[in-house]
């Protein structure tokens, strides 16, 4: 039987705690299954958003931090960074990584974001989009935040669209994946819920839509693995 997602604001309480309950491994965990690519991605995404010395980003659903310390490298001494999560555990293991580094942690909702309107040159999310009750809701307060000429860029899971590819991901995914997970943290059902999240996510073409009907203009969308996973990127 198939893992169940929680609904509504069961569904964010649980990836809370179950966030929390995996964080001080789950950098381990992104290494074993993404193969150690997961840091060439947000590395790539970083590049994309052309933050300059001085300038002002916030990674949402921050995890570890490992974004976020992308980040202050590009802004620099003078720059603001802040690094924004709901789970308690995610922001001790970041804040610790970081503490040499220009940046603040703080715990908040990714579809209330504490910041003023167009105070923001950039705005990031990594593998985060998925784990949250709308995804509209958060694009909208995203564009809200940026300034004109801000740039929003998400990375997640995509859609494999050539058959034998797609059927490959799903079996790796869904039944490599957790066996993965579950070597690391025994009897751990976030790991079920890693690849039933990306079930009902929005295909690239569908999430370029979503974040144009939000305002986003220069919506484009990056492909790797054949699509299994992409990094989305717009300017308000």
């Amino acid at each position: 039987m198939s893992f169940i997602i929680p609904d509504g604001d069961s569904k964010a309480e649980y990836v809370r705690q179950k966030f929390s309950g995996i964080a001080g491994r789950y950098d381990l965990f992104n290494d074993l299954i993404t193969q150690g690519m997961h840091r060439y991605w947000k590395r790539f995404l970083v590049a994309k958003t052309g933050i300059q010395p001085g300038g002002k980003a916030l990674d949402i659903c921050c995890g570890t931090g490992d974004i976020t310390s992308l980040l202050e490298k590009k802004a620099g001494r003078e720059g603001v960074v802040t690094g924004l999560d709901f789970s308690n555990g995610m922001l001790a293991v970041a804040a610790q990584r970081n503490a040499a580094n220009n940046v603040s942690f703080i715990r908040g909702d990714a579809s209330v974001l504490p910041f003023a309107s167009e105070s923001l040159d950039t705005v990031t999310v990594g593998y985060g989009l998925r784990n949250l009750v709308s995804i509209d809701t958060c694009l909208g307060e995203v564009y809200r935040v940026l300034k004109k000429g801000g740039r929003f860029l998400s990375l997640d899971m995509g859609k494999v669209k050539l058959p034998v590819a797609r059927q490959l991901f799903a079996f790796y995914f869904f039944r490599i994946v957790p066996r993965i997970g579950k070597l690391i943290y025994p009897g751990e059902n976030m790991f079920d819920y890693f690849p039933e999240s990306s079930v009902e996510f929005p295909s690239q073409e569908k999430l370029a839509g979503m974040m144009e009907r939000q305002g986003f203009i220069d919506v484009r969308f990056y492909n790797f693995y054949l699509g299994c996973v992409a990094i989305h990127c717009g300017e308000k």
